[in-house]
C-alpha cells in the first residue's frame, strides 16, 4: 500500500500553492538566527552495537534511557549499552510500532503488531482485542492523556481508564470518523486528535463527547487542487501537535493547522524534501519532519532539509524566506534516508530509520558544526 501511493506521489503534477493565509507579515527575513536549532553532527546506532534489528520504527528517550522499537523487540539504550525486551520476557509481539511515556506513574506503554502493552516496575502487562476492550491487536499509535491511555489500532481508537481500568471504542459506528482505520493521536487542551488512514482527522471533545471532521476539500488522490484550503489529502499518516499548532503528515505532502487556518507544503513548491511523510514530531512552533528522501525541520517558512550524500556523507540545505537555498556538506549524516519516527528532546533528537537508530546532536548556534 506504502509503495504504490509512493508512486503516484512522484508521479503527481501538484497544482502551485498560494500565498501564506497568515499574511506577509509572518514571513522572516532573509538572514539571521533561524526559529530552529540546527544538526552539529549525526551519531548512529546499528546492529553490531547491540540494537536488535536494523529498522526501527519509532524511538523514545527519558531520564538518559533511549527505547527504540524495532522490527526484533523493544531496545534499551542505557550507560551505552543495549538490552532487548522481546516476546522473551513477555512482550507480545516482535514488531514493536509505537510508545509512550506516562508521565505520572511512568510506565511505559508500548504498542506492538499484536496488542498493547505496558511496562511497570520490570513487569510487562499486555491488552489484547480478545483479553481485553483493545479494538484490535495492530496498534499503531499510542498517547497517554486526559486520564487514559490511547491506542490508536486498525479497527478504531481505544481508551483505558487509567483509575478503573474501563474501555472505551471509537470507531466508525458511533463516531463521526469515515472509516476505523486509525494511525495517529495527538492532545490538544479539551480536545483529542485522530489522524485517520483515508479519512483525514477527526477531532474529538471528551467532555460534550462531540466529533468534528477535516478532511481534503479537493476530494482528489493524486494532487492538491487548491493550496491552504484544508489538509492537503485525506491519507494522514500522522499528526502532532504543540503551541496550538497541528501538523498533518500525508503521503502526498505537509499541512498545518492553527485553529483557524490552513497552510499545506509540497516537495517542489517549497523546501519540503519529499511529499512522503512517515511521522510529524512538533516541538514549539516547529516541526521535525521524516520522510523517504531525508529529514527535514520547519516553522513553515524557513527549512532545514538533512540529506545522504553518494559518498556517505551529508549535507543539510537551508532555505530562508525571500533568500535562495543553501547547500553545505556536513561531516556525518543520518544512517538512511527513509526516517520512520523523531524524538525530540533537548539538545538533542533521536531518529529512527530503515537502516538504524541515530542520534541527531543540536547545534547552540545558528549554523552546524561540521559543516563546509
Amino acid at each position: 500500500m506504502r509503495r504504490a501511493l509512493k508512486t503516484l506521489v512522484l508521479a503527481a503534477l501538484v497544482a502551485p500553492l498560494g500565498a501564506s493565509p497568515l499574511g506577509a507579515g509572518s514571513r522572516g527575513p532573509a538572514s539571521g538566527p533561524l526559529p530552529f536549532p540546527l544538526i552539529e553532527r549525526f551519531e548512529s546506532y546499528g546492529v553490531p552495537d547491540g540494537l536488535p534489528a536494523w529498522k526501527v520504527h519509532c524511538v523514545l528517550a527519558e531520564g538518559g534511557r533511549v527505547w527504540a522499537g524495532t522490527t526484533k523487540g523493544l531496545a534499551v539504550l542505557e550507560h551505552g549499552k543495549f538490552r532487548t525486551i522481546g516476546p522473551e520476557q513477555g512482550l507480545s509481539h516482535s514488531v514493536v510500532s509505537s510508545l509512550a511515556l506516562d508521565p505520572v506513574s511512568g510506565d511505559l506503554w508500548i504498542g506492538t503488531f499484536k496488542g498493547l502493552n505496558r511496562l511497570s516496575g520490570g513487569r510487562i502487562e499486555t491488552f489484547t482485542q480478545t483479553s481485553s476492550g483493545l479494538p484490535n491487536n495492530v496498534v499503531y499509535s499510542v498517547m497517554v492523556a486526559k486520564g487514559g491511555v490511547w491506542a490508536a489500532t486498525a479497527a478504531g481508537v481505544g481508551r483505558r481508564d487509567l483509575k478503573t481500568g474501563e474501555w472505551s471504542l471509537f470507531d466508525h459506528t458511533n463516531s463521526i470518523m469515515h472509516e476505523p482505520w486509525c494511525y495517529s493521536l495527538a492532545e490538544t487542551p479539551g480536545r483529542i486528535w485522530v489522524g485517520v488512514w483515508a479519512g483525514g482527522i477527526v477531532e474529538y471533545d471528551p467532555a460534550k463527547g462531540t466529533w468534528k471532521e477535516y478532511r481534503d476539500p479537493d476530494g482528489e488522490m493524486e494532487l492538491d487542487l487548491l493550496a491552504d484550503d484544508g489538509p492537503v489529502h485525506d491519507v494522514t499518516s500522522w499528526i502532532s501537535t504543540s503551541e496550538g499548532l497541528l501538523w498533518q503528515g500525508t503521503y502526498f505532502g505537509l499541512s498545518r493547522y492553527d485553529g483557524n487556518r490552513w497552510r499545506t507544503f509540497v516537495k517542489d513548491k517549497t523546501p519540503l524534501v519529499s511529499n512522503f511523510i512517515n511521522f510529524v514530531a512538533a516541538k514549539g512552533r516547529n516541526a521535525w519532519i521524516c520522510t523517504d528522501q531525508g529529514l527535514a525541520v520547519t516553522d513553515g517558512d524557513s527549512w532545514a532539509t538533512y540529506r545522504r550524500a553518494k559518498d556517505g556523507g551529508g549535507t543539510v540545505t537551508i532555505a530562508r524566506p525571500g533568500a535562495p537555498a543553501e547547500t553545505k556538506r556536513m561531516a556525518s549524516a543520518l544512517p538512511n534516508e527513509f526516517v520512520l519516527g523523531a524524538f525530540v528532546g533537548d539538545g538533542e533528537v533521536w531518529l529512527a530509520t530503515s537502516h538504524g537508530l541515530a542520534r541527531a546532536v543540536l547545534a547552540k548556534t545558528g549554523a552546524p558544526a561540521g559543516t563546509r
